[in-house]
């Protein structure tokens, strides 16, 4: 039977199951979180072109923010979250900035730090 979320106020939470990392290779993951820090500069590769056929990279670029505000308070995708609406904005060394739609990005990748800035 599926319990409610409901309790007695005096009831502390439930504590949250843990979740399990993915299988790789048929082996479990580390089971460390990480996370990208965008204040470093990275190399960015999307998939560009009419049929996405051409890669293009953007290296050295920080991760500056996108064109329009995200809702987190509904399920449901807005207007402005649209594919059309929403590009990541990408700031080369140089200063320019780069907007590119976000569904055309492939992966990340550090930035090689022996390059001179």
């Amino acid at each position: 039977m599926k319990q409610s979320g409901w309790r007695w106020p005096w009831q502390k939470p439930e504590e949250p199951k843990p979740v399990r990392p993915p299988k790789i290779g048929g082996t479990r993951a580390p089971a460390n979180v990480q996370e990208i820090d965008f204040t470093k500069p990275h190399d960015f590769y999307f998939r560009i072109a009419y049929d996405k056929s051409a890669t293009q990279v953007f290296e050295r670029c920080l991760l500056v923010g996108f064109t329009t505000p995200m809702a987190d308070e509904d399920n449901q995708p807005a207007y402005e979250e649209y594919t059309h609406n929403r590009w990541i904005v990408l700031q080369r060394e140089d200063g320019r900035r780069v907007y590119i739609p976000r569904d055309n990005l492939l992966y990340i990748e550090d930035s090689d730090p022996s390059v001179n800035s």
